[in-house]
């Protein structure tokens, strides 16, 4: 694709997501809805937490979810921050209607929610990463205030995913939007595992013709309580491009009983399509389902993305997408924000994945959880690659009860993103030691619920004789961190050679790299760190990215390559650093506020978007006259400047985009640097000021 072509397409994008607010749930865009945002909370058990009336809130406080309670203890108590049941209640009044339905959707609440509403108990959901939903409508007061409650225990467990927190915390809380929603007593269900109710199927896909199996369930539910009672309405199917011009349309009638769920399935096809094509071109239709009774009343209505991709992975030559390779590199993606954790709003989201995106990936990694419903739209929208994965990290439990939670939250975490296009591959597991038995049946429950995407692992375990599980699953990855935690830079060229020497029928990729750089230290040609120990220059973190990403940049046999991380979050279970219980190895704070030297490493040599900076920047107190002065830039040349005088103008032909100057003489005092560069015309600048005193 031309540049000027790519060019258009981003400047749309980028217009598009930045003037629109986003409607994650697509599925509610025609339906009657709000959400519950203003909640009392109280920290602890208390027998009358689950009134359907009011109670005495002495002690109770006012809060707005999303919400967590461990948005500070985490970062001041470590180990002992908070985790124990809490109580949440919000009242709201409906105006029942007959022949409509209500039902009120979590889209996360961490770790187990018990769910009352109006004094009754509606059910508990295990896991704090996936959606649920529950019918209230036989329930509901008209008129009159309704009270919905939920009891919610972030406390570890052994029957739940994950049970520990070695990782990372477990924020607990209603951490993801309550939406209330009606629909008429049929309905496109929205009660197979808190899912759209609609599933598309690719069938075959080519640059010549698209052909998808719509699939779609519809329930009945008449508030008559009648088993016997049927009614008959029309299925209409519509697929509209990106312009809203129609290029399908099909309807069919339809019968059913009461109380009853039925699968209607409708074949589309589609001539000539235009294909999602990633970053390059991530472009998508529109799945409309309609439902009318048989006097042409709508009573349903659900829209969701439809984008036309095929793809493999090769074990040369890494992802083909649209039958040409592409370079999956990116970041690895954990939703940690200091002072609200993983209770973030759209907007956070929104903020976080326009960063992403203009850093340049091709692809993000979900570690270690099923995300936000936003987090999917917007990499449908700005075309990322993703794998998504669920929450089975260390510990491992090896109980009947553990692997069957680990099976309903991928269940859940399919159902509900079956379709969008961005994903491309199911994560079962990072970095445990799972028997090969218990990995076969996630991987079959994947297979089974979606035979069009590719399963996935990540390990940290070489391939040995009890490591049968590597086999297991369609592509693997490994999280190695050669040059940090272990070994030396040239390992990574190392193990991969041999690797696919010895072991040909893997496909492998790495699923996670990196090393920690905490802004606040500074050092001169800094030496390897002690991973466990308190001091993590940013140099080194620059330089450790440098030296890998020149090792693996040309190799497309390891078919990913995902730092780990975008962003510093909480790891509680360390002190290490300038900061007890953080993980600083991120591209950018944990306050979103500086993108450090290793962030625009990555942006020069993976973004279109014109990159010059100056490194080093913050090592502002220099203790040897004699230095040099590294540049990351994409552009065509730069020129250098030192204090206002011209040290030499040099062209760009660094494969992994940087420029040094050597025997660079500071002066006593205050030094200014100043970088100019220049492509097509355009000039681009850079400065910053460095100190040294004799």
């Amino acid at each position: 694709m031309c540049r000027l072509k790519q060019t258009i397409i981003k400047y749309f994008l980028l217009l598009f997501l930045g003037s629109t607010v986003l409607r994650a749930q697509e599925f509610l865009d025609h339906r009657a809805s709000f959400q519950l945002t203003q909640w009392k909370f109280l920290k602890g058990d208390i027998y009358s937490g689950e009134e359907g009336g009011p109670i005495d809130t002495t002690g109770w406080r006012d809060v707005t979810v999303p919400n967590t309670y461990n948005g500070t203890d985490v970062l001041t108590k470590g180990p002992r921050y908070y985790q124990g049941v809490t109580w949440y209640r919000t009242t709201f009044v409906i105006n029942k209607e007959p022949d409509k339905r209500y039902f009120v959707r979590f889209q996360g609440v961490c770790l187990v929610a018990d769910v009352f509403f109006n004094g009754v108990y509606l059910g508990t959901h295990k896991g704090a990463y996936a959606a649920f939903i529950y019918e209230i409508t036989p329930y509901i007061r008209t008129g009159k205030e309704n009270y919905l409650c939920v009891r919610v225990d972030n406390a570890i467990r052994m029957d739940v995913a994950p049970a520990g927190t070695y990782l990372f915390p477990l924020f607990g809380g209603i951490t993801r939007p309550v939406t209330v929603f009606t629909t008429s007593d049929l309905c496109i269900s929205p009660l197979d595992y808190a899912s759209s109710g609609v599933y598309i199927h690719p069938v075959s896909v080519s640059n010549k013709n698209a052909e998808v199996n719509a699939e779609v369930l519809l329930n009945y539910a008449p508030n008559d309580s009648s088993t016997t009672r049927s009614t008959e309405a029309i299925l209409s199917t519509t697929v509209t491009d990106s312009e809203g011009n129609r290029v399908f349309k099909a309807q069919k009638n339809v019968s059913i009983k009461g109380y009853s769920t039925i699968h209607l399935f409708q074949r589309i096809d589609i001539k000539n399509p235009h294909l999602w094509n990633a970053r390059q071109d991530p472009y998508m239709y529109t799945l409309r389902v309609s439902l009318v009774n048989s006097y042409g009343k709508e009573l349903d209505e659900v829209d969701q993305p439809l984008g036309l991709r095929y793809f493999r992975v090769s074990h040369d030559s890494g992802l083909i997408l649209d039958g040409k390779p592409y370079d999956l590199y990116g970041v690895c993606y954990h939703a940690d924000l200091e002072g609200v954790g993983n209770a973030m709003t759209d907007s956070e989201y929104k903020r976080d994945f326009q960063m992403i995106y203009n850093l340049g990936a091709h692809g993000v990694r979900l570690g270690h959880d099923q995300e936000a419903d936003t987090v999917y739209q917007l990499c449908d929208r700005y075309g990322l690659v993703v794998w998504s994965e669920i929450p089975n990290t260390p510990k491992y439990r090896r109980t009947p009860a553990y692997l069957q939670n680990c099976v309903q939250q991928l269940t859940e975490m399919i159902k509900q993103n079956y379709n969008h296009p961005s994903i491309f591959f199911w994560g079962l597991y990072n970095e445990i030691r799972i028997n090969v038995h218990d990995l076969e049946v996630l991987n079959e429950t994947a297979h089974r619920l979606d035979p069009s995407r590719l399963t996935t692992q990540a390990d940290k375990y070489p391939v040995a004789n009890d490591s049968d599980r590597h086999f297991v699953t369609d592509v693997v990855a490994w999280n190695w961190y050669f040059g940090w935690y272990l070994g030396r830079f040239d390992d990574y060229n190392t193990w991969y050679t041999d690797l696919h020497k010895e072991y040909p029928q893997l496909k492998a990729g790495l699923s996670e790299y990196g090393a920690s750089g905490c802004i606040s230290q500074q050092e001169e040609n800094p030496k390897q760190p002690n991973p466990l120990g308190r001091w993590f220059p940013e140099e080194y973190q620059r330089y450790y990215h440098e030296r890998v990403w020149s090792i693996i940049r040309n190799r497309p046999d390891i078919w990913c390559k995902f730092v780990w991380n975008m962003f510093d979050f909480s790891w509680t279970f360390v002190v290490r650093g300038a900061r007890p219980y953080m993980n600083f190895k991120g591209l950018v704070t944990y306050d979103r506020k500086v993108k450090k030297d290793a962030f625009y490493f990555y942006k020069a040599n993976w973004s279109d978007e014109p990159v010059l900076h100056i490194c080093d920047r913050r090592n502002v107190d220099r203790k040897d006259p004699n230095t040099f002065v590294d540049v990351y830039t994409n552009l065509d040349k730069v020129a250098l400047y030192l204090d206002g005088k011209l040290v030499s103008e040099r062209q760009m032909d660094s494969p992994i985009h940087k420029i040094r100057w050597q025997h660079i003489e500071l002066r006593p005092g205050t030094n200014y640097v100043d970088a100019i560069g220049y492509r097509n015309g355009r000039t681009f600048t850079d400065h910053c000021k460095w100190y040294y005193k004799r």
